[in-house]
């Protein structure tokens, strides 16, 4: 099995508004602190504790399917999933009145951000960092379902923890580029422009690539 699809999922993956607003803006607050000398110990405690997170997360999942032998039916539950998470993300005003989905759209960013970013740099770094990487599930997880449910249909464990690593290189590899190139003020506003003008974009082309995930997903455990 080739890992390079693992890889660029989890790029695609990367670009949410959890994980990436959330840096963006925390960045923001801090060069308007003037706490710059503070950015990178804030940026080291975030992005490593959003990898360790969702690392993590993903192991689970993955070792729950080996240990329960379930592999064809992961496969037929996480294609379902990801098909109906991401019709609710394409059609967000039809599924808002289910009160689950309407709690799952809201889970973005953490408020009062400013007052956490207050206190200790390096704990708030790894408490906005653990809440994201638990957030991003919901938001916009189901490709990282898609992408753990086809390993667990397709090869051994450790192949798949492998595999789990190189997707999550590609989730971290994209706020860690946008942190070293954000330390100045005017790319970080530039950055900000940019974002928002995507953000209502990505929210269609991430779900569509969970619909096709999904329907490719199911064809492949048929089969």
């Amino acid at each position: 099995m080739s890992y390079w699809p693992l890889f660029l999922a989890g790029l695609t993956d990367s670009y949410n508004p959890c994980s990436i607003g959330v840096l963006l803006i925390s960045l923001t607050i801090l060069v308007g602190l003037k706490r710059q000398n503070r950015i990178v110990l804030f940026g080291i405690s975030y992005l490593s504790t959003i990898f360790a997170t969702y690392f993590l997360i993903g192991l689970g999942l993955f070792k729950a399917a080996h240990l329960f032998g379930i592999h064809g039916f992961f496969g037929y539950l996480a294609g379902t999933i990801l098909i109906i998470v991401g019709f609710i993300h394409l059609f967000p005003r039809v599924f808002n009145s289910i009160p689950l989905v309407n709690w799952l759209n809201q889970c973005h960013i953490p408020k009062n951000i400013e007052k956490r970013l207050d206190g200790g740099i390096f704990l708030a770094g790894a408490v906005l960092g653990f809440l994201i990487g638990i957030c991003t599930v919901p938001c916009a997880g189901g490709i990282y379902l898609g992408a753990i449910a086809l390993l667990a249909t397709k090869v051994n464990y450790w192949s798949g923890i492998l595999g789990i690593f190189l997707f999550n290189i590609g989730f971290i590899l994209p706020l860690l580029i946008i942190f070293l190139v954000s330390s100045r003020p005017k790319f970080l506003e530039l950055l900000q422009k940019i974002n928002s003008r995507l953000s209502s974009y990505s929210t269609y082309f991430v779900s569509i690539i969970m619909i096709l995930m999904g329907i490719a997903l199911l064809l492949i455990t048929i089969m």
